[in-house]
């Protein structure tokens, strides 16, 4: 089973960077463990490029544009995610429990679901088709 998720590109820009403490204190649950949450989530981008990533750990969406920036799980630095105002630590995917979460790790451009925006450092439930809208 494999969800997809869309993330769609705004046209504001980073003027400066924050990173966050965004480990928080929950048990993030492994794929494997629950049958009812994909293993393989797939992102599909504004131009039609779809990018995936594994759910048996944490997916941090951002930007590396530099080696040493923190590693990012979904790396928007090749589709313009600077010229888009993607932060390099913008977003969190987790599965917590039987769950597949958002959560906006304080970034300054804001992360929408589904056009509302997220308040920060707050895990919100994904389900399949819902759109992301980072920076």
């Amino acid at each position: 089973m494999t969800g997809k998720h869309f993330i769609e590109d705004s046209e504001m820009v980073v003027t400066q960077f924050h990173r966050p403490d965004f480990r928080q204190k929950q048990r993030i649950t492994n794929s494997l463990d629950r049958p009812d949450v994909p293993s393989i989530l797939e992102f599909e981008l504004d131009d039609g490029v779809t990018l995936s990533a594994g759910t048996d750990r944490e997916i941090l969406i951002g930007r590396r544009a530099r080696p040493e920036d923190p590693e990012v799980s979904l790396d928007l630095e090749h589709v313009n995610g600077r010229d888009h105002g993607v932060s390099r630590c913008h977003a969190m995917v987790a599965v917590i429990s039987d769950k597949i979460t958002i959560q906006d790790l304080n970034s300054l451009n804001h992360t929408l679901l589904n056009g509302q925006r997220l308040i920060p450092m707050k895990r919100y439930t994904l389900r399949d088709g819902d759109i992301l809208t980072v920076g």
